[in-house]
């Protein structure tokens, strides 16, 4: 594993996007932990953003440590985007962001927490899961599977409370990770061009058609980086929905189908979906 505190020491991180959810919160206090200068900057005010940044307080930062974090509220600045070793976009912000495009200009690296992590901890075992529906629950299954099975397993991504980057202070080589991985999300594997050891794409649907202008193929795109970069020894599972979508990928394919469930299973989970949510976490369960 890379020494990720050597790579952090003294770098200076734009982190673009503060937000209300918490997740940010921890990677900005890790970076800053590690001996990282971090500008943080939103264009909410600090009155908006006054939980989170009471919240970041209670991170209880080494003595020193405090001082690397400054915030720039309210507004965002160009110069900020110029004078950085990479930027960190929170995943609400778009690719076409003119701050974005101005980094870009700039030679100004664009990370993302999840991607990020995933360079910086190469021999850990990822496994990622999208979907339009179904991948809060197919997370959560995997990870209780793999957590019962006795094996040493961490949970991270698009879960409340739940930053990625602290997470490299945890995890030992071989170590299972998952992640429910958002369309936005997996926009930082494709900077990277990295996609996770094992993925699943539960489903696709219209979706966030806001963000992505009513584009689908745009959607479909930044889903699809589930499995976009696999090699070989890698394993695309997909829900019974999505045979029809995906004939193929880099890795072995494997479609997942509710009638693998055992009969004898007690399931409390309503619905055909949930089903179809089982089917995609026992499927991983055999890997």
């Amino acid at each position: 594993m890379a020494d990720f505190r050597s790579f952090f020491k003294d770098k200076k991180v734009t982190v673009l996007g503060l937000g209300l959810l918490g997740k940010r919160l921890g990677d900005i206090a890790f970076l800053a932990e590690c001996g990282a200068k971090v500008l943080v900057t939103d264009l909410k005010s600090s009155t908006v953003l006054k939980p989170s940044l009471q919240e970041l307080r209670k991170h209880n930062l080494p003595t020193g440590r405090q001082g690397n974090i400054t915030f720039v509220l309210g507004k965002h600045r160009l110069s900020d985007f110029e004078n950085c070793d990479f930027v960190l976009k929170g995943q609400g912000v778009t690719l076409d962001s003119p701050y974005i495009t101005h980094a870009r200009k700039k030679g100004i690296p664009i990370e993302m927490d999840e991607s990020l992590f995933a360079k910086l901890a190469p021999k850990v075992k990822i496994i990622g899961i999208t979907g339009t529906r179904g991948k809060s629950t197919t997370t959560m299954l995997i990870y209780e599977i793999i957590k019962r099975a006795g094996l040493p397993v961490h949970l991270g991504g698009n879960i409340k409370n739940t930053a990625a980057l602290p997470l490299l202070k945890e995890v030992k080589d071989g170590d299972f990770v998952v992640f429910e991985l958002s369309s936005w999300q997996l926009q930082g594997f494709a900077e990277a061009k990295i996609s996770p050891h094992i993925s699943v794409f539960t489903n696709f649907m219209p979706d966030h058609m806001n963000y992505y202008k009513n584009n689908l193929k745009r959607y479909f795109g930044d889903k699809a980086t589930i499995y976009k970069f696999q090699k070989k020894n890698d394993f695309l599972i997909l829900g019974p929905d999505m045979k029809s979508k995906i004939r193929r990928g880099n890795g072995k394919l494997i479609n997942a189908d509710v009638k693998n469930i055992p009969k004898n299973w007690k399931i409390k989970l309503k619905g055909k979906h949930n089903l179809e949510n089982i089917s995609c976490a026992l499927t991983v369960a055999k890997f």
